[in-house]
């Protein structure tokens, strides 16, 4: 007893700080991996969140390796810089709870109390883990104590390399653990494992049935061909300008380009959606639809400073829409890849506010000739008793070009469930089933085979 009153004689305010910070670390990271599945928000998926207990625990086996050598007070350093980097990521993936408190939206789920009860703890830990660091951990820098070195005796010796073993391990682990987790989740988002590549085979969905009724759609114009040239000067008052309609169809003309774009907010507790479509016509005229906003004007895709070869022949080498409408005036697009061809910002008023800038895409225009459904990977075999959650099914247009992409807006995609294959959202006996999207005119069906 005497023994251990004469060490802790010797220890000042700082020393029971660092202990206290230890013990706190540890609890809190041991609430936090029993709590932050359901508490962080959606934006931390894939951004390894548990990083925050790691370095915690790391900055906690570094302070024990700080209080075994006390005299060495760079070594407590080592435990703040630990502590100060979980509370980084914190400090990193809180926002967007605060901000969905504020506008009570909600959408990023997760709970906002679980993160403020880790960053105070957090906080708490790094203050007093500063103030650890000014007090030192002895009474007397002066003492005997303080005073010995590694080469003083074997167990000094000893207590020095287990601290340094301590410290570097600490470190290095809990660097090695959050490097590999951010690569598995980031393999995990992008690509899959590689397992899973070679199980699953290539989702080719344009089948026999839909190239056939692609022949069968009469449609021979080719939109790709058309070639406008910018004029010098633009006639905004035409009679066929002004006569110009904000639909799909126009007599006696072929739709060149069709440019859709959806913007989403939420605001004291109301979510809202925009759209903004653009129509680009044959004769080089185009009418676009902002949410509330109507605006008309031309449009090309061979300007007259570089739109011609060395033989002076016209070619395409940009798409510009221009207009006499405010904030409209010029609309230059950028290319894209995939099934849109271009995408253009275009400005918004959603009837408050300044306004907003969204991204509108547009494909070259063809007409739909039918859609399929893509269910994500799921083989669609279930067995009797198990829940039927098609969340992640998409119904997918195709046009005559066979180029497809999601229905722009799913919610007018009717799903329909065979009758009898459903109990309470259960699988209710064996058999095959047929699960049918409508979608306009056109439909398609999926089958689903239950076992017992």
């Amino acid at each position: 007893m005497d023994s251990i009153k004469n060490y802790l004689k010797t220890k000042s305010f700082g020393f029971y700080i660092a202990v206290a910070d230890a013990v706190i670390a540890i609890i809190t990271a041991i609430v936090f991996f029993a709590t932050y599945g359901g508490a962080m928000a959606n934006n931390a998926a894939g951004q390894v969140p548990e990083t925050i207990g790691i370095f915690l625990i790391a900055g906690a086996v570094v302070e024990i390796a700080a209080l075994i050598v006390p005299q060495y007070r760079f070594v407590h350093l080592g435990a703040l810089v630990m502590y100060c980097l979980s509370l980084m990521k914190e400090v990193l993936l809180i926002p967007n709870l605060i901000a969905d408190e504020i506008n009570n939206v909600h959408y990023q789920g997760g709970d906002l109390g679980t993160n403020v009860f880790y960053i105070v703890m957090q906080f708490v830990i790094v203050l007093s883990a500063i103030v650890a660091a000014f007090v030192g951990f002895l009474k007397s820098e002066d003492s005997e104590e303080a005073k010995w070195a590694i080469k003083a005796a074997p167990l000094p010796i000893a207590k020095v390399a287990v601290s340094a073993v301590l410290v570097v391990a600490a470190t290095l682990s809990s660097s090695l653990i959050a490097t590999s987790m951010k690569k598995n989740a980031s393999k995990a988002e992008n690509t899959g494992t590689s397992s899973e590549k070679e199980e699953e085979p290539a989702f080719d969905p344009i089948t026999d049935e839909i190239k056939a009724a692609a022949d069968a759609y009469e449609y021979d114009f080719d939109p790709a061909s058309v070639i406008i040239k910018e004029q010098a000067e633009w006639d905004f008052g035409a009679a066929d300008l002004n006569a110009l309609q904000f639909t799909l169809n126009r007599e006696g003309h072929n739709l060149v380009y069709y440019f859709e774009g959806r913007y989403s907010e939420g605001y004291q507790g109301q979510y809202n959606e925009y759209f903004t479509y653009l129509y680009l016509w044959d004769d080089g005229l185009y009418a676009g639809k902002s949410n509330s906003t109507n605006f008309k004007g031309y449009w090309y895709n061979s300007s007259l400073d570089r739109g011609t070869d060395e033989d002076g022949t016209d070619i395409k080498d940009c798409l510009i829409m221009v207009s006499n409408s405010e904030k409209y005036a010029s609309l230059i697009t950028e290319d894209c890849t995939g099934f849109y061809d271009k995408s253009v910002y275009v400005f918004m008023h959603p009837g408050w506010g300044d306004g907003r800038s969204i991204i509108v895409s547009g494909y070259l225009y063809y007409p739909d000739v039918a859609i399929f459904i893509d269910t994500a990977g799921d083989n669609c075999q279930y067995k009797v008793g198990d829940r039927f959650d098609r969340s992640g099914w998409t119904a997918n247009h195709v046009i005559k070009s066979l180029k497809y992409s999601s229905v722009w807006k799913p919610e007018e995609v009717k799903w329909t469930d065979e009758a009898g294959m459903l109990s309470d959202g259960k699988f209710a006996a064996a058999g095959e089933y047929t699960v049918t999207a409508k979608w306009g005119d056109f439909e398609a069906t999926q089958t689903i085979t239950v076992t017992e």
